[in-house]
């Protein structure tokens, strides 16, 4: 098998056989229309939305450039230093998407605790309030412009005045980061919050104030990071050792030759969540013409043509492909790929995110399927797909399910759940991953219901999507509705049921009386005779 290895300072990137191959037949087209000079100098005719973005006057985080995160160093530093003075110690972050991610990533890459809250599961908000030092000493970063990042921040506000604090108190501990028009930005004026202004959001976000304000709040040193990213720059635009465009060329040849699926594993032990991040990057960037899937403690895939396995810092001479480097260096190489990658996919990777669907307390379903267990503990199942309507309980759903998924497909497990290893669901809901993935031999996703499953353009198919509610027992209400987040979450769930299922994708969903006994009926129906 041919394999090569290009090399820029600290950074490598490897690929061999097919893969090598494939990205050297795209290469040359990469060249030929310019693409590391245009995107180095942020050419707007790369993307329509770029264009649109350019006639409007609106700036947009493009990939791999400090300097939007460099032009709020100083104020970053300075609401860091004003946190700690006022006692501040604790960190949350109320937003989601690549940005978030990398947020949470270089935090702990500097050993530094930054909590992320996106979604509207109750459970992290009241471990939150139910430390009431701790929350007295939490101040809450509010990124990009997502109502339900507004939904969060009102509810902790309420948490905040309930625990006896002031209004000037409350708005000493919100810090908002967004357009300079956009609604976010209102709703911080109007509640007296200090008001990072920030290019529109994209996924291109980890060297974006949306990432590095929460980042230097929570203690990391993004002055380093932003000199280690600003290193790298110069081997983006050269012809020779350009690890971006490889690895954008190993990632879109790829695709393009009907290797669809990425497999994101391998040993990232010294950058904890660089696999979750790099899947959300290339989610929302491939617009599914990629298909990343995180590899959750080796579950077994058997080996087909649509996959391929890219590894953080694995072994060059076996795996498909291998991607090692300091964080600042993957987080530039990373986004610039994601870009290479969607200019040969011909998706628009600066495309607005779609919003979230419609919310509704009725996915279109009717009465379940059946219900598994006893009355208050058991499981009941709803789905319109004709091939497990005949099933009677979930040994026979889950053996119909699994068996369903064929050649090119994939299983997509979405939890409105708990996220958390130990206080919530995130334990159990991995082990049921592992379980599915065994019993298909294909891979499985796992996405904790912070944004819409269905696909975002008709290519992104393939996808049979199992959707996992449960009664929430602790909730919190939202200031000035009659309804709590547990109602929130249960009706984005089912909204996003009846989208998956308009996109034309199988859904089950599968709804848990209570959390963890329907959980361990799952994972018993899930292992049964294997």
């Amino acid at each position: 098998m041919t394999f090569t290895a290009v090399v820029s300072g600290e950074t490598a990137v490897t690929a061999r056989g097919p893969l090598r191959q494939a990205a050297e037949r795209v290469l040359g087209r990469l060249w030929i229309d310019q693409v590391p000079v245009r995107l180095a100098s942020e050419d707007s005719s790369l993307w329509p939305s770029a264009a649109t973005a350019g006639v409007a006057g609106r700036p947009l985080c493009w990939p791999g450039q400090p300097g939007p995160g460099r032009a709020v160093l100083d104020r970053a530093e300075e609401l860091r230093a004003r946190a700690r003075a006022d006692g501040l110690t604790e960190v949350a972050l109320l937003g989601g998407g690549a940005p978030a991610r990398a947020a949470a990533l270089i935090a702990a890459a500097g050993g530094t605790p930054l909590t992320v809250l996106d979604g509207f599961e109750p459970g992290p908000l009241l471990r939150v309030r139910d430390d009431r030092d701790a929350l007295t000493r939490t101040v809450a970063v509010v990124t990009g412009d997502d109502p339900g990042g507004e939904t969060l921040r009102q509810v902790l506000a309420a948490m905040l005045r309930d625990a006896g604090l002031s209004p000037a108190e409350i708005a000493r501990r919100f810090v908002t980061v967004a357009e300079p028009r956009a609604a976010a930005a209102k709703h911080a004026a109007e509640a007296g919050h200090p008001l990072v202004e920030a290019p529109a959001a994209t996924a291109f976000g980890a060297l974006s104030p949306y990432a590095l304000v929460p980042a230097a709040l929570a203690g990391a040193d993004v002055r380093a990071l932003l000199s280690g990213a600003a290193a790298v720059l110069p081997s983006l635009t050269r012809p020779e050792n350009n690890p971006g465009l490889v690895l954008g060329a190993i990632l879109g040849g790829a695709a393009r030759a009907g290797r669809r699926t990425v497999i994101l594993g391998g040993y990232a032990a010294a950058l904890p969540g660089i696999g979750h991040w790099a899947a959300a990057l290339l989610e929302e960037t491939a617009r599914g013409a990629l298909i990343p899937v995180v590899q959750e403690g080796g579950f077994p895939l058997a080996p087909a043509d649509d996959l391929f396995l890219v590894t953080f810092g694995g072994r060059p001479h076996q795996d498909d492909a291998t991607v090692a480097g300091p964080l600042a260096a993957q987080l530039v190489v990373w986004e610039y790929a994601a870009a290479v990658a969607a200019y040969l996919l011909e998706t628009d990777p600066l495309e607005p995110a779609a919003r979230p669907a419609p919310m509704t307390l009725d996915d279109g379903t009717g009465e379940p399927l059946f219900t598994d267990g006893d009355h208050g503990r058991a499981v009941e199942a709803h789905t319109t797909m004709p091939s497990l309507l005949g099933a009677s309980g979930l040994p026979a759903l889950l053996d119909l399910l699994t068996a369903g998924i064929g050649p090119g497909e994939h299983l997509e497990i979405v939890a409105y759940l708990d996220p958390d290893e130990t206080r919530g669901q995130g334990a159990q809901v991995r082990r049921l991953a592992a379980l599915l993935a065994a019993r298909c031999g294909r891979p499985v996703r796992i996405g904790w219901g912070a944004r819409p499953p269905a696909a975002r353009n008709a290519r992104s198919g393939a996808g049979v999507y199992l959707l996992v509610t449960g009664t929430v027992v602790r909730d919190a209400p939202v200031p000035g509705r009659h309804h709590r987040l547990g109602m929130l979450q249960l009706a984005r769930a089912l909204g996003d049921a009846r989208d998956a299922r308009a996109a034309g994708r199988p859904v089950v969903r599968l709804h848990l009386q209570d959390r963890r006994a329907g959980l361990a009926r799952l994972l018993d129906a899930a292992g049964a005779d294997r």
